[in-house]
């Protein structure tokens, strides 16, 4: 079974991004970190049993040692929502039976904290970022356990594809959150709608 783990928003740089989303959301978010094996750094948000992360390439890495993840080498435009991510228990088990190609495994760390992240090879997004890449935090707990709650929730991860009867079957059976909600269109987009502590819903 599968578990909701964080939604992801991609920006040119995490200046832009965190400006983007506190000032939609009128709040400030909490420390991230570096990611020196893609020379990214990003910032994160609390949203309860899930969290948010805004992502972006670090203009100060002194490299990096391999293709960046979430396609950040080809992202382009304004900060928006590019994929999100579930928490699996069993990594072998769950890649095997995803009907799509989840990437290789790929052990990743950043300050204390280290995990397995499905990734391809080449940093791209599987089904261009509507189905999730895998992680498991190996025993050690997810940020969502550890960052202040400050009240805001998800409400819904709404995901549009042309083709996502590929990965419908494989939702409902590996993930019962109601919160997810993927219909066939013809455009592809994510969207992600937050309540705030205030009683505001925010779509991103």
């Amino acid at each position: 079974m599968l578990k909701l783990d964080h939604i992801v928003l991609a920006a040119e740089s995490l200046v832009e991004g965190v400006n983007y989303l506190e000032e939609r959301l009128e709040h400030r978010l909490d420390a991230g970190g570096k990611h020196e094996m893609f020379g990214t750094h990003n910032r994160l948000l609390s949203l309860g049993d899930c969290y948010f992360e805004v992502i972006a390439k670090n203009p100060e890495a002194s490299s990096q040692q391999r293709a960046v993840w979430f396609d950040l080498n080809n992202f382009r435009g304004p900060p928006r929502m590019v994929t999100w991510v579930c928490e699996t228990k069993n990594m072998a088990k769950d890649c095997v039976q995803a009907p799509y190609p989840t990437g290789a495994v790929t052990t990743v760390s950043r300050d204390d904290l280290i995990w397995d992240l499905t990734i391809p090879t080449d940093g791209s997004l599987p089904c261009d970022g509507v189905a999730p890449a895998l992680i498991d935090w190996k025993g050690t707990a997810s940020p969502s356990a550890r960052l202040p709650d400050h009240g805001f929730r998800l409400t819904s991860l709404r995901l549009s594809h042309p083709n996502i009867d590929q990965i419908d079957g494989f939702l409902d059976h590996a993930l019962h959150d109601n919160r997810i909600i993927h219909e066939t269109s013809g455009h592809i987009s994510i969207q992600a709608t937050i309540k705030t502590p205030d009683g505001r819903v925010i779509t991103l």
